[in-house]
């Protein structure tokens, strides 16, 4: 595969990022992984291509569109680009989160507006067919209006193995968990089919450990974390500790995004968006400001249980994405609303961020990062 002009042989990464009405289409970036330096190489146009997934081979990438669709692309492996095979209706709402399957067989997604989670089987890489199962959530909502009118399913990730797929569903209160039927094209509930949370925490994004022996949860509407016990054999969660991610004097909004497990299982990222109080629904883009922050935390690897590290100020306005790339150096967030993505070195010895010194990618309304490691950088 070809290297970048002006980067170090092996150190180029490709990163796909994903955005919102500003932003025009997915972007394909390179990481520059010996000095965190992000270089954008070109646009892929498409109407807000929000959350992006790739398939386990790297050969394709699949993303959530606007008008309730979800597209697919097949990827070049040698340059990184992209190839647009085609798009269908998600059936139901948008996705607001979409992950797929270790066979390469459905993409699974789940549908903040619809109340629902959809599934689409794979035709070949990068194409995908009609709507194969939509589930609807029903029960009732909790406490923190607007955001628990309804069911609201934010994400839909795959534990370790690949068997079961948990959704975090915002409006309920409540963690689901499904068996991913690969054959069927189908998510199957289990059984119990979710854990109940305490009322008005929203969880939104969760996280699985490398070992698979834990599942962290960020609850955007209380803004705290979750550490659940995960068996993978019987897809059941028991809650083991609630913190807090904020840190001691926080005057802004309960408005929690992103939860990422370090690549090494040591660390924990979370976070927190919005200095600015009651403003972040009236003034999206003008009402935030820079103290947007991250949370560390250290992870016993014992009981999974978390220790607060400490704090590091986001960057930007509106942290509402986030990654790690694979070798655990780097941490790029997304700042949907300051349409800049800050590239962030992790200190290896502590897991605290350390700013690079590079200024803040242009990128508008950026809302999700994912690294091809496979994939070429030229």
């Amino acid at each position: 595969m070809g290297e970048l002009s002006g980067v170090a042989p092996g150190a180029g990464l490709t990163v796909y990022v994903g955005v919102g009405p500003r932003g025009g289409g997915i972007h394909r970036l390179v990481l520059d992984r010996a000095t965190g330096r992000l270089i954008l190489r070109d646009v892929a146009e498409e109407q807000s291509p929000g959350w992006l997934a790739l398939d386990s081979r790297q050969g394709a990438l699949y993303a959530g569109l606007g008008g309730n669709r979800l597209g697919g692309w097949r990827i070049d492996r040698e340059t990184g680009k992209l190839h647009k095979r085609n798009a269908r209706p998600t059936g139901t709402g948008g996705f607001a989160h979409i992950s797929i399957d270790p066979n390469d067989s459905m993409v699974m997604g789940a549908s903040y507006g619809g109340g629902t989670v959809g599934v689409h089987p794979i035709l070949a890489p990068g194409e995908v067919g009609e709507s194969s199962c939509i589930v609807q959530h029903e029960g009732d909502p909790g406490p923190a209006q607007p955001d628990q009118s309804q069911a609201r399913p934010h994400q839909v990730p795959l534990d370790p193995a690949g068997r079961w797929a948990v959704v975090n569903d915002l409006g309920l209160d409540r963690v689901y968990v499904y068996r991913a039927d690969a054959q069927g094209k189908r998510l199957v509930p289990n059984d119990p089919p979710y854990v109940q949370g305490a009322p008005g925490r929203g969880p939104r994004h969760g996280a699985f450990h490398p070992s698979g022996r834990w599942y962290y949860v960020i609850n955007e509407l209380d803004s705290t974390m979750t550490a659940f016990a995960w068996d993978g054999e019987k897809g059941t969660l028991r809650e083991l500790q609630n913190v807090t991610t904020l840190p001691e004097g926080w005057q802004g909004s309960r408005w929690s995004a992103q939860v990422v497990v370090h690549p090494d299982g040591r660390w924990l990222y979370g976070s927190n968006r919005d200095a600015n109080g009651d403003k972040r629904r009236r003034g999206i883009g003008t009402a935030f400001i820079a103290e947007d922050d991250i949370v560390v935390y250290e992870i016993d690897q014992r009981s999974g249980q978390l220790i607060t590290v400490g704090h590091h100020e986001a960057g930007g306005k509106n942290p509402r994405n986030f990654n790690v790339e694979p070798s655990g150096q780097f941490l790029l967030c997304a700042h949907q609303d300051s349409d800049t993505i800050v590239v962030f070195r992790i200190d290896q010895d502590t897991g605290k961020l350390v700013p690079t010194g590079h200024d803040p990618l242009e990128i508008g309304t950026p809302v999700c990062v994912r690294f091809a490691l496979d994939v070429g950088v030229s």
